[in-house]
């Protein structure tokens, strides 16, 4: 991010005077509008004006808590990645992690081609062994460019897919039941391979017949594997996991085929679990982080003073004055176990029952499909980015006192991911008390011929 002046575009019959505000460049993505851009300036006279958080807004908090890991439909694996002692260092405890997965009901029939060559079905299926399918998603991995060792465990203990966590098995309301070792209690090691980032995205672990036998018994509520990694520094996201069962059809026993297993549960288990921030802003994580406040938009301005000695001050603002309007974070670098390392996705929602949070239902987007989109690298150090997330119909609503529809709106607002939980990583943003507190910058227009 760099700083510039905006300059008035000089349209003939047009008088523009713009307030020199912090915009986009360098890093940022799409360029942000300014009193430069036509469709935001209408004839007579377009400022710009950088609102502190005092001055539009309160009560800047977080709420965590919301879904879980095993509403991902993926997973991670990491071992000691971000800690201290970890080569090219970070701050903080390394994070640990862990899929756990569950298979289904073996298939009870499959279409094979018999002896004559002819497709029928079978029924009666022997099951020879199997083979655990791990995909990964190797852009949004941590690998350092290195081979990582990956290991398959059995799961021993019994263990809720719902709500199973680093510390406990089961976690639901009132029934928690502590594993008999943080990170799934006693395994037993089925197989390792070794990914190797450059020359695909999936690894196979041959699972042997006895192990097949045994989670064949669907009332066994420990059946399952923990995939891991003994790698150190490393951060897997998980995009698939299957099993896929070799097996011999009893009409062409001469012959092998493979069926795939259904997937009963599929979650991750994690540590350590972060603590909630006390003085900055967090958005993203899982289970997620929302950043929650109330705003409350001034309808009269004393400054600046290029607008005062045009229009006068004090001046009311209304919402046909609004060409535009944004709220602003900047953003804070986080610890390396949690930080970003790909694109997200920010929304921005209104809070429809305040009274009840964080249990509040929400509003609908205020953003625009597919969210603002937050580059990973601006939490990096130094970090500091401008994120500009757009509330121009928001502004105009508040400063309305109700929607164009005459509903009522709400002053709170939530910060949130797209997708709730997406990612066990989070967004850092400096909180109220900070310099770099939220702002909020607004495009205003105003006619000098008495109309708006």
């Amino acid at each position: 991010m760099s700083e510039r002046t905006p300059t008035a575009p000089g349209a003939p019959g047009r008088r523009i005077l713009a307030v020199a505000l912090l915009a986009a460049a360098g890093a940022c993505t799409e360029a942000l509008p300014t009193v430069e851009r036509e469709e935001l300036v209408r004839s007579g006279f377009a400022t710009e004006v950088i609102l502190e958080y005092d001055e539009f807004a309160s009560g800047a908090r977080v709420y965590g808590g919301f879904g879980r890991t095993s509403d991902m439909g993926g997973g991670f694996v990491a071992h000691d990645f971000g800690s201290r002692t970890e080569a090219g260092g970070g701050r903080g405890e390394g994070l640990e992690a862990s899929s756990l997965l569950r298979f289904g009901r073996y298939p009870r029939s499959a279409q094979v081609l018999d002896t004559t060559g002819t497709t029928v079905p079978d029924t009666t299926l022997t099951f020879l062994f199997g083979r655990l399918l791990v995909r990964f998603d190797s852009l949004s991995s941590v690998h350092n460019d290195r081979p990582v060792d990956i290991v398959a465990h059995a799961l021993t203990e019994p263990w809720d897919g719902r709500s199973a966590s680093w510390d406990y098995a089961i976690d639901s309301i009132g029934h928690r039941v502590a594993w008999s070792a943080p990170g799934g209690g006693a395994v037993e090691e089925i197989g390792r391979a070794t990914w190797d980032p450059e020359t695909g995205d999936s690894i196979k672990i041959r699972v042997d017949s006895a192990w097949i036998a045994a989670w064949s018994d669907t009332t066994d509520a420990a059946r399952g594997v923990r995939v891991s990694t003994v790698t150190p520094g490393v951060r897997l996201r998980v995009s698939a996991a299957l099993l896929r069962l070799e097996t011999r059809p009893s009409v062409n026993p001469d012959t092998t085929i493979q069926v795939p297993s259904t997937t009963e549960n599929r979650t991750f288990i994690y540590a350590p679990v972060p603590r909630p921030p006390l003085k900055t802003l967090r958005v993203g994580g899982v289970p997620a982080w929302r950043t929650v406040m109330e705003l409350d938009i001034p309808s009269i301005l004393d400054r600046p003073d290029e607008l005062c000695e045009v229009v006068g001050c004090p001046v009311e603002i209304t919402a046909d004055h609004v060409s535009f309007a944004a709220l602003r974070f900047i953003t804070r670098s986080t610890v390396r176990a949690f930080a970003p390392s790909d694109t997200l996705a920010v929304d921005l929602r209104s809070v429809l029952a305040p009274d009840i949070l964080p249990k509040s239902p929400l509003g609908p987007s205020r953003t625009r499909a597919p969210g603002k989109l937050v580059p990973d690298a601006w939490f990096q150090p130094p970090a500091g980015e401008i994120l500009e997330i757009p509330v121009t119909g928001l502004v105009r609503d508040l400063l309305r006192g109700e929607t164009v529809d005459g509903d009522p709106v709400s002053n709170t607002i939530a910060v949130l991911a797209v997708f709730e939980p997406l990612s066990v990583e989070y967004m850092s943003f400096d909180g109220a008390s900070s310099p770099s507190a939220p702002s909020l910058r607004i495009v205003l227009n105003f006619s000098l011929d008495g109309e708006t």
